[in-house]
């Protein structure tokens, strides 16, 4: 493991700096920049203004990853927790906290719960990361292996012909897993044999940002068109540099999370709005990054976070006006929270508690 390589040319291509760095987007309106300071202090993501209760009938589908699946929450939507049922009887992730939020309160939901772990937004993306296997793993920087440790679909492939078009609700939740897999790309690229260089990496993490900008719209529009009636809410990424795996990462690692992660919500996912399509803040809010939120890998949540993360989704869904989220904060920069494991390499998080490289 070439990591003295890695750490030198990740510092020089995505210093802290980077997150500031323009990225081509395709949504209108303007990119906002991260807090550059370590001294910032954080801004409170901004209160929806609330309304009645939500309608009496919501026929609610959700569109995600693992996350959506309920991975790591006491009672997935699957078990093992790969494709999620669809009506998830009993579940305690995200998904069927935002219908029993719903019901609560006087609405009667019909759940279809598109999950799947593993995914990520689109097949231009998972052709990519697919060709490199998680560092530490015998297969590392290697094209994966199909059913073994490959990325196994994308939401646009794999989820988006499920809608059933009578949708009233749709929630997305994109990038987790795109966000690991390029950053361990990146990470391969920098250990490959001559190593790339950091203008390399850079353009390399800009044309996959760019990419996912690209197929959100593509999921985003087609929604609108097969689900007219649909209200979409999309939940933008924490700074993955600062939830408790990231916090593992070496301070080079760190800064790739962040760059990658902060990047897609900040040149794609925050301009949503613009599409009429109002952003859940995960980014700008302190919850994303209790560590007694997780489970015990470090990177989905355990049932406090899924209550949490549905309670932020409730909040826009029901809000009159729901709230744009926040122009900057210092979770927006890891400069302020880095806690360096200078001997590590990158760790994929597909790797998961036990390491294995196959997405979860």
């Amino acid at each position: 493991m070439k990591n003295a390589s890695f750490v030198a040319v990740l510092f020089a291509a995505i210093g802290l700096s980077a997150c500031n760095k323009d990225t081509s987007t395709p949504f209108p309106g303007p990119t906002s920049s991260p807090t550059a300071s370590a001294s910032a202090s954080a801004k409170p993501t901004a209160t929806p203004t609330p309304t009645a209760a939500p309608a009496t009938a919501v026929r609610y589908t959700a569109i995600g990853a693992s996350d959506a699946v309920g991975y790591g929450a006491s009672v997935p939507c699957a078990n093992p927790a790969t494709v999620a049922v669809p009506t998830c009887p009993g579940g305690t992730g995200y998904v069927p906290d935002i219908e029993g939020l719903l019901t609560s309160a006087g609405a009667t939901v019909t759940l279809n719960d598109l999950g799947i772990s593993g995914a990520v937004l689109g097949p231009d993306i998972l052709a990519t990361v697919n060709q490199y296997g998680a560092l530490g793993t015998a297969d590392q920087c290697q094209p994966r292996t199909a059913g073994v440790d490959a990325y196994p679909a994308d939401f646009i492939t794999a989820e988006l012909p499920h809608l059933t078009g009578s949708e009233t609700l749709v929630t997305v939740f994109a990038g987790g897993n795109d966000t690991n897999g390029i950053a361990n790309a990146a990470a391969c690229l920098s250990e490959a044999s001559p190593p790339a260089s950091a203008a390399q990496i850079e353009s390399f993490i800009s044309t996959e940002i760019a990419a996912f900008g690209s197929d959100l719209t593509t999921l985003l529009t087609t929604i609108h068109t097969k689900a007219p009636n649909a209200k979409i809410y999309i939940a933008n990424l924490p700074n993955f540099a600062l939830i408790p795996v990231g916090l593992e990462q070496s301070t080079a690692g760190q800064e790739l999370l962040a760059t990658i992660s902060v990047g897609i919500d900040q040149s794609v996912i925050n301009q949503t709005p613009s599409l009429g399509v109002p952003v859940v803040d995960l980014l700008c809010n302190p919850q994303s990054y209790v560590p007694a939120n997780f489970y015990t890998d470090g990177f989905h949540p355990d049932d406090a976070g899924y209550a949490a993360f549905a309670a932020a989704f409730y909040a826009q869904i029901v809000a009159a006006t729901p709230a744009p989220p926040a122009a900057s904060c210092s979770y927006a920069s890891a400069e302020a929270h880095l806690r360096a494991v200078p001997s590590a390499p990158f760790r994929d998080f597909s790797r998961g508690k036990a390491r294995t490289g196959k997405p979860l």
